[in-house]
C-alpha cells in the first residue's frame, strides 16, 4: 500500500468528509479517492496539492503529504533568522514597535516567544523580578509556572483553563508533537480544578481579561492574535503575533505613561 493513503484518509477523517464529500470538493470521483487511500492509485503531485488544498491542510501537513507520495515539498521551513527572512522580520519589528506603549510578542507554533516589544519586555522584566535568565521562553508555559508568570495572574484559573481548552483543541485537530508534549508539560503543572469545564458566567465583559497584579496594582488586558495571510513558508505561517491592549483606563494610563 502506497504510503499517501493511509495519511490522507487520516486527514479526511480529522475533516469529518466522507470520500464523497472530499470527492465532491476536489471535483474528482470518489473511486479515485478510494483508490489513492487504498494504495490502488498513485495520485499526481498536483492532485496531492489539490487534496491538501480541500482539506484545508496547514504547508507542513501537506508537505508531509506530498513526501509520502514520493515529491518534493511544495513549502519552504526557513528559520526566522535566515537571509530570506529579513522582510519578514522587519514587517514584525514594526508591527511590535508600532504596538508600543502596550505589549506585543511573536511567538511560534508551540506557543515560544521569538521577538517581543518595549512594553512586553518591560512587564516581562518586572514579572519575573529582572532575573537575567527566564525560567522558560514557553509562552504558555510561564503562565503556569510558580517561578514565572503564575503568581501574578489574579484570575489565573480562568485564565489558564481557557489556555489549556484552546491547547487541547490543538491537539485533537492537528496532531502535532509539540502540541501534545506542551499540553503534557502543562498537565504536570497543577492545572485548575475542573478546566474542562467553562465559565458560563456573562458578567465580566465580552471578553476574557487576564489581570496581572504588578506591584500592587492591576492591570487589566485583553489580546488579540494575528498571523500572516499569504504565508508560504511553514513556518512563517505558524507565526502569531500576540498583541494586548488595555481593558480599563487604570490600565491605559500606567503604560502611557512609559510612552515618548
Amino acid at each position: 500500500m502506497s504510503a499517501i493513503g493511509p495519511l490522507l484518509s487520516d486527514y479526511r477523517k480529522q475533516n469529518r468528509l466522507s470520500q464523497l464529500e472530499l470527492s465532491m470538493l476536489a471535483d474528482v470521483s470518489s473511486r479515485h479517492i478510494s483508490f489513492i487511500e487504498t494504495g490502488r492509485s498513485s495520485p499526481s503531485r498536483a492532485m496531492i496539492l489539490r487534496l491538501a488544498d480541500v482539506l484545508n491542510l496547514p504547508h507542513r501537513d501537506s508537505n508531509l503529504l506530498l513526501h509520502c507520495g514520493g515529491f518534493t515539498p511544495a513549502f519552504t521551513a526557513l528559520d526566522i533568522d535566515c537571509i530570506d527572512m529579513e522582510p519578514v522580520r522587519q514587517a514584525l519589528t514594526m508591527i511590535l514597535e508600532n504596538h508600543n506603549p502596550y505589549p506585543a510578542l511573536v511567538v511560534d507554533g508551540g506557543w515560544n516567544v521569538l521577538m517581543a516589544n518595549t512594553a512586553q519586555q518591560m512587564m516581562s522584566s518586572q514579572l519575573a523580578g529582572n532575573t537575567d535568565a527566564p525560567p522558560t521562553s514557553n509562552l504558555l508555559e510561564a503562565v503556569f509556572r510558580h517561578d514565572a508568570y503564575r503568581p501574578y495572574i489574579e484570575n489565573w484559573d480562568e485564565v489558564a483553563s481557557h489556555l489549556l481548552r484552546r491547547l487541547r483543541k490543538q491537539v485533537l485537530a492537528f496532531s502535532k508533537p509539540e502540541h501534545d508534549a506542551l499540553y503534557k508539560r502543562l498537565l504536570e503543572l497543577s492545572p485548575p480544578d475542573n478546566w474542562q469545564q467553562p465559565n458560563e458566567s456573562p458578567s465580566d465583559g465580552p471578553m476574557l481579561t487576564i489581570n496581572f497584579n504588578l506591584g500592587g496594582q492591576t492591570l487589566c488586558m485583553f489580546s488579540t492574535l494575528s498571523q500572516f495571510g499569504t504565508a508560504l513558508d511553514t513556518g512563517m505561517e505558524e507565526l502569531l503575533i500576540e498583541s494586548y491592549f488595555p481593558a480599563d483606563d487604570q490600565t491605559r494610563k500606567f503604560f502611557e505613561q512609559f510612552s515618548d
